[in-house]
């Protein structure tokens, strides 16, 4: 097998873990309750204990919801997936120290950027939906370059256009934020459905259980 051969192989086998849609699908419904938080943090009255406890968990909201994600994604994958096309073992990449401090001062940077803007004043504030439109954009832009999965490319685009429009809207920071998150999320939930409803039509079902590829 010549190298151009293997490339090929690596590629698809990367494209076929997203081929069924359901990474965008629980992702899209994380959005979803993200933007469910945010909204109830800005509906609730200010004196609230409800409020109260919301702004003291959303590092614990997102965790959970991560969390969920991937279950809901594995759930999906042996109970649909692996039945009807295979199953395929992925090699996983060893967490390097270098790659951990990378991670963790990418996430400070971004964290510390956005508890600045929520500290400053409400002309900046309300600017977080574009930047976090930017912010997914880019994530998207990136993960669809290595994935090679066309459709992300068009999620890259949909978060930084829906971002950008709901802060020159004048959205207020929070309400915006909550709006960015419900349209985002709503998308990605869409595109994961058409991708699963592609899936069907074109995978097979095997006479037994899911296999190795």
């Amino acid at each position: 097998m010549t190298d151009d051969e293997i490339r090929d192989m690596e590629r698809r086998t990367r494209r076929y873990f997203y081929d069924d849609g359901f990474v965008e699908i629980a992702v899209g419904l994380l959005f979803l309750l993200l933007g469910g938080y945010f909204f109830a943090d800005v509906a609730l009255p200010a004196g609230s204990r409800i409020k109260s406890w919301l702004d003291a968990s959303l590092v614990l909201v997102v965790l959970a919801g991560v969390c969920l994600v991937g279950r809901l994604v594995r759930f999906l994958k042996h109970r649909i997936t692996y039945p009807r096309t295979g199953y395929v073992a992925y090699k996983k990449k060893e967490a390097t120290p270098r790659r951990r401090v990378g991670a963790a001062l990418s996430g400070g940077v971004i964290g510390a950027a956005l508890a600045a803007l929520f500290a400053a004043s409400p002309s900046s504030r309300a600017w977080l939906p574009a930047i976090n439109g930017v912010v997914l954009a880019l994530a998207c832009f990136f993960f669809a370059r290595r994935t090679e999965v066309g459709r992300f490319y068009i999620l890259a685009a949909a978060s930084a256009i829906i971002g950008t429009g709901v802060a020159l809207a004048g959205i207020g920071d929070t309400k915006g934020i909550s709006l960015y998150y419900g349209v985002f999320g709503a998308t990605v939930l869409l595109s994961g459905l058409a991708a699963f409803r592609l899936y069907l039509r074109g995978s097979r079902t095997h006479a037994e259980g899911g296999h190795e590829r």
